[in-house]
């Protein structure tokens, strides 16, 4: 299909990953308006956009976006909206009913992405298919079922939530029965597993069409995160991992799953196994990697969205790229002991691309500094453990 002059309302103008779809949306020729809500917003400055909107609500994570998307959308004419972010995703397939009124949308049904957006649906999902998890307190199970069974440390996590945010490790038993007893805590809000002491973390990027077709499918590794301990990824690099892939497919297709999915695995230091970590329900930032290995996801969206066949990549075969949150890896070389022998180098750019930084545009990347100096506190607080 002819993209050319195709009118698309882009969400989430503020996030890093926003910039790699606005990329891949312009490159088949969109006509693309992005909802922004502060003049940092990386989209914001960019000079791809056609056009901006800039609004306090036009963050997804603001209460009034329901409200602020409907108005926009009856005043505007579109012809695709395209949510980004996972907040922005939740609350577009919560109304798709009423917004497919006015636009087709580009990502997953909301009957699947609730799923994968449900951590604990998401591991109920893959234990019943057999794919390697952490040990997890299944929805059957009360928790001192669980805990009879369970050997510490294990972790929480919020069933619904952001990267590390809400993640907490409980080394005893006692620690986590002190925690039960807090009137403010309700294990039913989280999942519960063992923790798995891993060597690394790897992710895979797959793409299913509408009829739940692989299209594209690549993995990758992850080589530092922050905060150290638990955190997001900051360097990624593209590797060969077979298995990963095999179970990511196997689970997004028991999911009915359409559209972009990130799926997180550990790699078990003691069998070597990979384990399950989550589904990314979201476009996360690392999909910069996907775009650095020749893979155009905002291209593959519209496709589904008007429902044409799906251009299908092989199988990524380009490994050893990488890309790099290099805002982030600052803050890990300050904190990491490892900071002068990690491999890669913290000082080695080869065969690496930013997550923000793009040769040609590259204003963004400065104002997103800006953005990162002044709100280093609140997003360090957001992730403590």
């Amino acid at each position: 299909m002819n993209f050319n002059g195709v009118k698309v309302l882009l969400t989430d103008g503020g996030a890093r990953q926003t910039l790699t779809i606005l990329h891949g949306l312009k490159e088949i020729g969109c006509h693309v308006t992005v909802l922004c809500s502060t003049k940092l917003d990386v989209c914001y400055n960019s000079k791809l956009p056609d056009a901006r909107i800039l609004d306090y609500d036009a963050a997804g994570s603001h209460d009034g976006f329901e409200a602020f998307i409907m108005k926009v959308l009856k005043e505007n004419k579109f012809d695709v909206l395209l949510p980004v972010a996972e907040i922005t995703t939740n609350k577009v397939t919560l109304h798709e009913d009423e917004i497919k009124q006015y636009v087709k949308i580009a990502c997953a049904p909301r009957a699947a992405y609730i799923q994968a957006f449900n951590k604990q649906r998401t591991f109920e999902k893959a234990l019943d298919l057999g794919i390697p998890c952490p040990y997890t307190r299944r929805e059957s199970q009360t928790v001192e079922e669980y805990l009879s069974k369970a050997k510490f440390p294990v972790i929480i996590k919020p069933r619904q939530g952001l990267g590390s945010i809400g993640f907490h490790k409980f080394e005893t038993r006692e620690e986590f029965d002190k925690a039960l007893a807090e009137k403010t805590f309700n294990p039913d809000e989280y999942v519960i597993q063992e923790f798995v002491k891993f060597e690394k973390r790897i992710g895979t990027y797959i793409f299913m069409d509408q009829n739940c077709k692989t299209c594209a499918s690549m993995a990758q590794e992850v080589l530092r995160w922050y905060p150290i301990d638990a955190g997001t990824a900051v360097l990624t690099r593209s590797i060969d991992a077979p298995d990963p892939i095999r179970h990511s497919r196997e689970l997004l297709k028991a999911l009915e799953w359409h559209g972009f999915a990130n799926v997180g695995f550990m790699i078990d230091s003691e069998t070597g196994e990979a384990k399950l970590l989550e589904i990314n329900g979201r476009i996360s930032a690392g999909v910069k990697l996907s775009w650095f290995c020749g893979i155009n996801i905002a291209k593959q969206l519209m496709e589904m969205a008007y429902d044409q066949e799906v251009t299908v990549y092989p199988e990524n075969t380009k490994f050893g790229l990488m890309a790099r949150h290099s805002h982030a890896d600052i803050s890990w070389f300050l904190k990491s002991k490892d900071r002068f022998s990690c491999k890669p180098s913290w000082f080695s750019w080869k065969n690496t691309t930013d997550l923000v930084y793009w040769k040609h545009d590259i204003k963004p990347y400065f104002t997103y500094t800006l953005q990162k100096i002044f709100r280093y506190k609140e997003d360090i607080n957001k992730r403590k453990h």
